[in-house]
């Protein structure tokens, strides 16, 4: 993530100096299937090696990307290193600016348009991917090459494992964590160096932030549906049955239960009571809520930190602190978000094996580690994390590893590997409503009731449009 090139002033935080943010925060939407997409969802046999016995080389592939800024340099720097490192592929980088353009693009091109080999797809659009039958499943690419996981982190592989099948390769992982100002802690009487690990605890935390008077109110809570899930996550909980479409198709959600009650009794209560301020998820004013002393804590994606850290730490009244986000229980963990790298079925064969090079380049180690430094994303290969790009990174800035360090931590279950939907946009719109109507007074459990019923009817319409 890019930083800032000046300095913000030192009265206010500007909406300008988190615009770099938006392209790592960006969600896209689900959409329909178009009737003509096609093609194989995997062939039985992946073509491994058939780009180093291909006629003529180098075998040229293009790749979708929505890098921007810091990631898209660090990106380009590590294609030019494969590049120049080997003489079978060369891969030609096609920059579509964010993951929304990037879907609306593939989509577009599913009708008819031209394919890229290889495209970087945000987490949430993995059931579209599946449904359009137009990828090759990584698990056979995997398989043939005798690829082993088990130095990958477990929740990064996870998330792109469906019904026991492995569709993409992690590449771009982050994690939201709690971002809070250790001044403000201490003027209130808080520990800084002990932040709130459950929500009881954030709330005691904001109560005695409000009551003291340091701030207006004790943190901002984003109006997303991510940080709803992640909860219900960090609970044990599931967003949707199947085991939250692991093992078949979501037809339903399922968080209309004690876990999800809870959670919603808990924000409600915040909105309601005027500890907590709602903010848009389309804007940065929980950010610049810590800079401008209006609520010192909030949770964001760990992506952004390194701009975060640049532009709040230019402030004198501002001692950023950055924790692993407060749970609901002692079971339970978080899912990971970013991106991951889908080969495209209607290549041909040379193409396919010559995406898969590329993409064992990515994740190895050192450049894993390359990328991680350069981006501020978590570092997917546990090896990665004793080289010394890392390890010094690390000792310099310590708050990098608290997004690694929590995901790590996480156990491996349906919950912490996130939820499939195909309807994903609907059913976050229909979240985001229900958490909106909090805000407004809406009692929680009706809430939850308009909440359940608005998501069922968009996963049903969706259904029956595959």
């Amino acid at each position: 993530m890019e930083a800032p090139s000046t300095p913000v002033g030192a009265d206010h935080l500007s909406r300008r100096a988190f615009l770099g943010v938006a392209a790592v925060v960006g969600a896209s939407g689900a959409i329909s299937v178009p009737a003509s997409a096609s093609g194989r969802s995997g062939a039985a046999t992946f073509p491994l090696g058939a780009a180093s016995r291909a006629g003529s080389k180098p075998v040229v592939i293009t790749m979708w990307h929505s890098m921007t800024s810091a990631n898209l340099t660090t990106l380009s720097n590590l294609t030019d290193q494969f590049n120049t490192s080997q003489k079978n592929v060369r891969v030609n980088l096609v920059n579509q600016n964010s993951y929304t353009d990037t879907l609306a693009a593939y989509t577009a091109a599913l009708s008819g348009g031209s394919l890229p080999d290889l495209v970087q797809m945000q987490t949430t659009a993995l059931q579209f991917m599946i449904d359009s039958q137009s990828i090759v499943p990584a698990q056979g690419a995997v398989r043939a090459d005798h690829y082993s996981l088990s130095d990958y982190l477990p929740a990064s592989v996870e998330f792109f494992r469906v019904n026991g099948t492995l569709y993409a390769m992690p590449f771009n992982i982050s994690s939201n964590v709690l971002y809070y100002d250790r001044k403000a802690f201490a003027a209130a009487g808080l520990d800084p160096d002990a932040p709130p690990t459950s929500l009881a605890g954030l709330r005691s935390a904001a109560e005695k932030i409000v009551r003291s008077k340091v701030a207006k109110y004790g943190m901002s809570l984003k109006v997303t549906d991510s940080d709803f899930e992640l909860e219900l996550a960090l609970a044990d909980g599931l967003l949707v049955n199947h085991q939250n479409g692991r093992t078949g198709r979501a037809t339903a959600v399922s968080f209309d239960n004690a876990k999800g009650r809870a959670i919603f009794d808990w924000w409600g209560g915040m909105l309601q009571d005027q500890l907590a301020q709602p903010t848009s998820d389309t804007t940065y004013d929980n950010l610049l809520a810590i800079g401008n002393r209006i609520a010192p804590m909030t949770w964001e994606t760990s992506a952004a930190l390194g701009t975060i850290l640049t532009v709040l730490n230019s402030y004198p009244q501002v001692g950023l602190g950055v924790a692993p986000l407060p749970r609901p229980a002692k079971r339970g963990g978080v899912f990971v978000g970013g991106a991951g790298l889908f080969m495209v079925s209607k290549s041909p064969p040379t193409h396919q094996d010559a995406a898969w090079q590329f993409i064992k380049f990515l994740n190895s180690p050192a450049s894993q580690a390359t990328w991680s430094v350069g981006t501020g994303y978590v570092p997917i290969r546990k090896s990665a994390t004793l080289l010394p790009a890392i390890t010094a990174a690390w000792a310099s800035q310590p708050y990098f590893k608290v997004a690694y360090q929590q995901i790590a931590a996480s156990p491996t279950d349906p919950a912490t590997a996130g939820a499939v939907i195909g309807a994903f946009n609907q059913v976050s719109n229909a979240i985001n409503d229900g958490i909106s109507s909090l805000a407004s007074g809406t009692k929680p459990v009706t809430a939850l009731k308009a909440t359940e019923k608005a998501c069922n009817s968009a996963i049903a319409a969706y259904n029956a449009r595959i």
